[in-house]
């Protein structure tokens, strides 16, 4: 299974912390723009008898905005949240099983403008070209928002499966996850790079105060 490559989003390793000092507010300029194809499957879901797989084989994902809100731990490590706001478009396929009878579907996919926040705690340190991020603690999954006429289609077929069981099958639950699908992460840990040639002279200091910030 293909997760969201995170290296091309590095700072989804970072994370956020509810109270305490104030965190600080970190943006990378450079990583606001488009990206391609950072998605393949998508969890699956199951609500009996219906259980189906997505997949978006073809995206293209704006990134319009991104803040990294982090409080240094010490060390090097960092508590914090990412936040980032996103749109975009691709392709759908869901690979449908109903009581044992399957069948595929494909549409176009709309991610409509959103903000996405991840939480965590991750070890920044210096590497030769530039930065090094090891996640200690993300999220194993994000729930995103999309649109597509393929979400009518599942919840069509849904619904003449729940009149053929005299209404035993509740298909509100396949609406939301179709429309709120999950995107896995990795196994919620995980190494990053930031190349200083994406990172001007104030994002470095920014880092560098990060990595030699004392204990709190």
């Amino acid at each position: 299974m293909r997760t969201l490559r995170l290296v091309a989003l590095p700072l989804l390793a970072t994370p956020l912390v509810a109270a305490g000092p104030a965190p600080r507010e970190l943006r990378f300029e450079s990583f606001n723009r488009v990206y391609t194809d950072l998605v393949g499957e998508l969890a699956p879901f199951a609500l009996d008898p219906v259980t189906v797989k997505l997949s978006s084989p073809k995206q293209i994902l704006l990134v319009r905005d991104h803040v990294a809100r982090l409080v240094p731990l010490g060390g090097g490590r960092v508590e914090g949240s990412l936040e980032i706001e996103l749109l975009g478009k691709g392709s759908l396929v869901a690979d449908l099983d109903l009581a044992g009878r399957a069948s595929r579907l494909a549409d176009d996919l709309i991610l409509p403008p959103q903000r996405v926040r991840l939480d965590g705690v991750a070890r920044l340190e210096r590497a030769p070209g530039g930065y090094r991020i090891v996640a200690e603690r993300m999220p194993r999954q994000v729930h995103v928002e999309v649109r597509s006429r393929l979400i009518d289609q599942v919840v069509g077929l849904c619904e003449g499966a729940s009149l053929l069981t005299l209404g035993s099958v509740d298909c509100g639950p396949v609406r939301g996850a179709l429309e709120r699908p999950a995107v896995p992460l990795g196994n919620g840990s995980g190494e990053f790079f930031l190349a200083d040639s994406e990172l001007d002279a104030a994002d470095r200091a920014e880092l560098d105060a990060l990595i030699a910030a004392p204990a709190r």
